[in-house]
């Protein structure tokens, strides 16, 4: 039986502070709904039997997770069950100092903070609806407090496209001043991706269209789980509205479904190099993104 590395649990979904041009939610058909406490609840206790497998539980989907006033409790709910690894990725428009500390207090021990130029205009411009300036203060903020009362540890994820890859030098050399060793922080770059064939000109914001993505292998299907705002069980990351229906992970076992005979003939075909014949997978340039990441 395989047990993921990393178990995702969307807390919000359809819901977000601003609009990117790389993302599909233009697309997304399900309801917007922010998950509610008993629902996690009935979630963590279906993943508590393979808890000590779980290293990473990660608290984002589809949607901002800042969203949700109740995020700080569920993470302490988590912690109180024996998870670990509570993390979330967030474009930190919401992360105002009164909530870093709740958050740092709580016991997240990752932020992912995606911030995508060097310049206002540039970030802005990806990230429509941003403001850099006040994003840039609040990851700042959120250090200078981590520094003093957590450990929490921090990323800056810049997604590298067409309209920003020439600050990446900069930006790699601002935010390696910024950020604390001590603490695990990093700065890592990935390169943009279609979200499984759903993103609007993505032949312009791409840029490595000469990687042939039919010679990688998609270890995602492998090593993360999704479960959706609902608990819905999701295939993979690209799967926003639902590629099968696989179950609801409230009243079935999420890890029996992760090796439901859908995902052993994915997983199998994605080892024989037969990428090129899965519906879903043909097209996405998730695995390439992967496989070109850089931590700094």
């Amino acid at each position: 039986m395989i047990i993921p590395e990393q178990v995702l649990i969307e807390t919000v979904n359809g819901k977000c502070t601003v609009k990117c041009i790389m993302c599909g939610i233009s697309d997304w058909t399900r309801k917007p709904n922010i998950m509610n406490k008993d629902v996690f609840i009935a979630i963590l206790e279906k993943l508590k039997p393979y808890q000590k497998r779980i290293p990473l539980l990660t608290l984002f989907g589809c949607g901002e997770p800042l969203l949700d006033k109740g995020l700080s409790e569920k993470i302490r709910i988590a912690k109180k069950m024996g998870f670990i690894g509570l993390g979330f990725a967030s474009n930190c428009t919401e992360l105002y100092e009164d909530r870093s500390r709740e958050l740092i207090e709580a016991g997240l021990d990752t932020i992912i903070c995606s911030i995508d130029g060097i310049k206002s205009e540039t970030h802005e411009a990806i990230r429509i609806g941003a403001n850099f300036g006040k994003i840039v203060r609040n990851v700042r903020n959120f250090i200078e407090i981590r520094n003093k009362i957590g450990k929490t540890k921090v990323l800056i994820r810049f997604v590298r496209q067409e309209i920003n890859k020439h600050e990446w030098p900069s930006f790699l050399a601002y935010w390696r001043k910024e950020i604390n060793k001590d603490y695990g922080d990093e700065v890592i770059r990935f390169d943009v991706h279609n979200w499984g064939n759903t993103v609007e000109r993505y032949n312009l914001k791409d840029v490595n269209r000469e990687i042939c993505k039919d010679k990688i292998i998609c270890n995602e299907l492998s090593i993360k789980l999704l479960i959706r705002s609902r608990g819905e069980m999701a295939f993979c990351d690209a799967d926003d509205n639902g590629f099968f229906e696989l179950g609801n992970a409230i009243v079935e076992d999420p890890i029996k479904i992760y090796n439901n005979e859908i995902f052993t003939k994915y997983r199998t075909f994605m080892k024989n190099g037969r990428i090129s014949e899965l519906e879903y997978c043909k097209d996405c340039t998730i695995p390439r993104s992967l496989l070109l990441k850089e931590c700094h």
